[in-house]
């Protein structure tokens, strides 16, 4: 328990000093112009005729403070986000470390007393103008992830594109629904034929069946866990889409109640933006339904090709059970490999 105290007192000492030797010098940059004028309003002729080198430093202070507002905002926010141009944004960079300037400088020149030459004087005025920094900073943060307005073409191109994903999806879903209709009776037909009595005209012995008959086997199967893994990828990429739609609805239902819109315009704008909004919730809707279906019968799919495999390997003889084999070693060595790569 005393090695765990003595852990945190170090911890303790240890964020004290990066305290120390980093927030003191970079308050003192950003506070440089206060520091300046302080000594120009307040400061002896002495303090006065040195006062040049706070006015030097005072040069880095904006750079420094839009590059503190740079790291404080997120990349996807308002101004940082890609859809801002390139110029506007050092602009609002610009702004806003205006903004931190101001509300830093104007703390610490009303902290400074008029007998104090320097900030250094004391901790208090540096400590409570760091924290009037950190603050700016932290509104500055929360005010740059206020979501934007949805507007009308934002929501009727998401609601075309959901009708799009829909559509693809709904066809993915027939074919996978009619490839494994095919695949279990194909199954069934393997079956019969492989458990019919020796005498039977349709009876199949283990290497009864043809080289064409055996071909015509792998191409199905083939064709099938190809048929499955597709529309997987059609399903996984259908469920990105619904991630990033989902904020979208929920904006889209609040934005008819948000419209600022002036005249008489204003009640048929927020009936267009209504309309707009139940059509992409109801495609989106729509489109979450399909793909969890669509799921669950690539599942079944799967599972009857994995019994189509069977078969193959116990209606074709040497051959089937040959095949079966160096499938199973191609699914092994590819498990291997996702397993390597993660």
């Amino acid at each position: 328990m005393a090695s765990k105290r003595d852990n945190g007192g170090c911890g303790g000492c240890a964020l004290s000093l990066i305290a120390v030797f980093f927030g003191v010098p970079l308050t003192m940059l950003l506070v440089a112009p206060a520091i300046a004028a302080h000594i120009m309003v307040n400061g002896t002729p002495e303090r006065v005729a040195n006062v040049a080198p706070w006015q030097w430093t005072s040069v880095v202070s904006l750079p420094l403070a839009m590059l503190l507002v740079r790291m404080s905002l997120r990349g996807h926010g308002r101004l940082r986000g890609w859809s801002t141009p390139r110029p506007r944004r050092w602009l609002g960079f610009a702004t806003r470390g205006l903004a931190l300037l101001g509300v830093m400088n104007a703390v610490a020149f009303l902290k400074l007393k008029p007998g104090e030459h320097d900030i250094n004087d004391g901790t208090g005025p540096l400590v409570v103008t760091a924290l009037a920094g950190i603050g700016a900073l932290i509104v500055m943060a929360l005010w740059d992830r206020r979501p934007r307005r949805v507007t009308v073409e934002e929501v009727r191109a998401a609601a075309a594109e959901a009708d799009r994903a829909l559509k693809q999806v709904r066809a993915a879903n027939d074919r996978v629904r009619r490839q494994a209709e095919q695949v279990r009776a194909r199954v069934t037909k393997l079956r019969a034929a492989r458990t019919r009595p020796p005498g039977h005209p349709a009876a199949r012995t283990r290497s009864g069946r043809s080289d064409v008959e055996f071909h015509a086997l792998r191409v199905f199967h083939r064709e099938s866990y190809q048929c499955a893994d597709t529309a997987h990828l059609a399903y996984r990429s259908a469920q990105t889409s619904l991630h990033t739609m989902s904020y979208l609805v929920r904006r889209a239902r609040l934005a008819p109640h948000r419209m600022v819109v002036p005249g008489r315009a204003a009640r048929q704008a927020r009936a267009e933006m209504h309309a707009v909004a139940a059509h992409l919730t109801r495609s989106h809707g729509e489109l979450s339904g399909q793909v969890e279906e669509g799921l669950t019968v690539v599942r079944d799919l799967n599972a009857d090709t994995a019994e189509l495999k069977h078969e193959i390997r116990d209606s074709c003889g040497a051959r089937g059970e040959q095949w079966y084999a160096e499938l199973e070693d191609r699914i092994e060595q590819a498990r291997e490999e996702r397993r390597a790569h993660r």
